[in-house]
């Protein structure tokens, strides 16, 4: 059944624009205060809560930063001990699992999620229960100073061969990044290729930035899969860095969301949020931050890139592929 809300939400759907805003807005300046989750680099929410402010002054923005993980286990122990505290979450939708299978998030349909550029249907739910605003990748990259472009692997079953021996790394069992494979290649096809990877003997560290340097430094030949955001700012500060990302192969896409509390305090305000999100000035800024919008080009992707989009995941499926990795990588 829908939550008191989500009834709000509902009843305000099929509004058109203008007057769903106006109510909106109504309602907003009653509640006076929003209360969220931010996942997202402290100076983005510095930069992101004043102009939220400024184009609402009615709006009181408390933004607490925490990690994507910890976020939504915040919000469940407030749920279990009946305090409706926090409004919502801007958070990776993966990371936010635990949020959807206990059904705290609210099912909201607005019109600003006309604003997506084409391309990125894969990240829109068809319940509702998020409101897509950026999107991040994982993908390989190398050292363009030990691999020339003909020498680089141009798919993933390229890591099994014998050149890129022990020369590429992986975080400890990537979960999302092993969901999106799962997603490409189903459950035969990526056994099939985490066995294969693991004969080859991959460097398996913690710590993203961490390996993007040390692959950078010449560590190693190539990242098996991480976010390219690093490795590009640093080469557009200095053009002689050795980073290039594999754009030929497909790219691992998830999105990160407004994910709104079904039982939050300040529904209206919320809603106001979730659609500023998707606004040009918020938009601009996850641009800035090298992060991907969904209303404008990406900063740094070409157009042609094949994206493999995923979101949610069952705690069964993560069980599973966390096994799997175990099983060729080791623990």
């Amino acid at each position: 059944h829908l939550s008191p809300n989500e009834q709000i939400y509902a009843a305000l759907a099929d509004l058109p624009a203008a007057e769903r805003q106006n109510r909106l807005v109504e309602g907003a300046k009653k509640e006076g205060k929003l209360a969220i989750i931010q996942t997202l680099p402290l100076n983005y929410d510095q930069r992101l809560t004043p102009a939220f402010e400024k184009k609402y002054p009615f709006i009181k923005l408390d933004s607490s930063r925490m990690g994507s993980q910890d976020g939504p286990e915040r919000i469940i122990a407030e749920e279990v001990a009946g305090r409706h505290l926090t409004d919502l979450i801007v958070n990776a939708v993966p990371d936010s699992t635990v949020l959807l299978e206990q059904n705290l998030a609210a099912r909201l349909r607005t019109p600003a999620m006309a604003k997506l550029r084409p391309g990125y249907e894969g990240f829109v739910d068809p319940q509702s229960r998020w409101v897509p605003v950026y999107w991040s990748e994982y993908g390989m990259s190398y050292n363009s100073n030990l691999l020339t472009a003909a020498q680089a692997p141009k798919d993933w079953f390229d890591l099994c061969k014998p050149e890129f021996s022990g020369n590429f790394s992986f975080e400890p069992a990537p979960i999302k990044h092993l969901v999106g494979m799962h997603e490409l290649l189903g459950d035969k096809g990526i056994q099939d290729w985490l066995a294969c990877v693991g004969k080859n003997k991959p460097i398996v560290m913690r710590g993203n930035t961490a390996r993007v340097n040390l692959m950078l430094a010449g560590e190693h030949l190539v990242q098996g899969a991480n976010y390219f955001y690093e490795g590009v700012r640093l080469k557009r500060d200095n053009p002689a860095v050795p980073f290039q990302p594999v754009y030929g192969a497909p790219i691992m896409g998830f999105a990160g969301a407004v994910i709104v509390n079904r039982n939050g305090p300040n529904p209206h305000a919320a809603a106001l949020y979730a659609d500023f999100m998707l606004d040009k000035e918020a938009q601009e800024l996850l641009h800035i931050e090298m992060r991907g919008p969904l209303t404008m080009e990406h900063p740094y992707m070409p157009k042609d890139i094949r994206i493999v989009a995923f979101n949610s995941q069952t705690i069964d499926l993560v069980n599973r592929l966390v096994g799997y990795w175990e099983k060729f990588i080791g623990k």
